[in-house]
């Protein structure tokens, strides 16, 4: 599962990747053993069903989050982003979904006893950890909420600007704009409709001159108007 950072910087606090927190919080996570990897993309960090005792903390680039279904499908559940820990693991130690790497990824990696001992030496982490797993039940809801009850137009809109609210919590939009290396397939598998489908999806939100999405570029053409079709409320985010 993932779990997002949020802004909780007071005082004299220095931003770091990590939104939430300081420079001194991500020195006390290197110093107690987290290792910085780097993987290409389309890499499998993790698969499901394997023996897995890691944390990583995302410190650049994509990752994708899916549940691996027999035949080859897969439902994609949430994606990573610069500042996310990622963590999915049974109690049996199993992991519960697959990890991959969307694009070149940059992580910290350490096992859950570091992490946890990191989280212990750090009030301020710990708050980090506590605030992020109930922002995390609130997106699943979201994600739920999306697959089972919106249209196939409405969910293709509200993850639009969902990854936008997200992209633009670390400075990644520009204007109304930002990248997107997500496929048709992705998509696909993110909002439980086919390739073809969401083909249609992303060229009604065109002709409606709601957003463009071409070569990984998402551009806003009426945000205002697609919010409030979408009826995308995004408290969930920024809380």
């Amino acid at each position: 599962m993932t779990y997002r950072s949020r802004p909780v910087l007071r005082g004299n606090d220095k931003r770091s990747s990590y939104v939430g927190l300081n420079d001194d919080d991500i020195a006390l996570i290197k110093a107690l053993g987290f290792t910085p990897k780097r993987y290409p993309a389309e890499t499998v960090i993790v698969s499901q069903g394997e023996v897995s005792d890691r944390v990583f903390l995302v410190e650049a680039g994509w990752g994708c989050i899916s549940h691996e279904l027999e035949g080859g499908q897969r439902q994609i559940l949430d994606f990573a982003l610069t500042g996310d820990i990622v963590m999915s693991q049974s109690p049996a130690g199993n992991a519960l979904e697959t990890f991959v790497a969307q694009t070149e990824l940059s992580v910290l990696v350490a096992s859950t006893k570091t992490f946890s001992l990191a989280a212990m030496k750090s009030p301020r982490l710990f708050s980090f950890i506590l605030d992020t797993l109930m922002q995390h039940r609130a997106a699943i809801a979201q994600h739920l909420t999306n697959v089972g009850r919106r249209s196939a137009l409405a969910r293709t809109a509200h993850l639009f600007l969902e990854l936008r609210a997200r992209l633009e919590r670390i400075g990644s939009v520009t204007r109304n704009s930002y990248e997107c290396p997500l496929t048709q397939y992705d998509l696909a598998d993110a909002l439980g409709l086919t390739p073809i489908h969401v083909n249609r999806m992303l060229r009604e939100l065109r002709e409606r001159k709601f957003l463009e999405f071409r070569q990984g570029h998402v551009r806003m053409l009426d945000e205002p108007g697609l919010t409030k079709f979408a009826r995308f409320e995004r408290d969930y985010i920024d809380s």
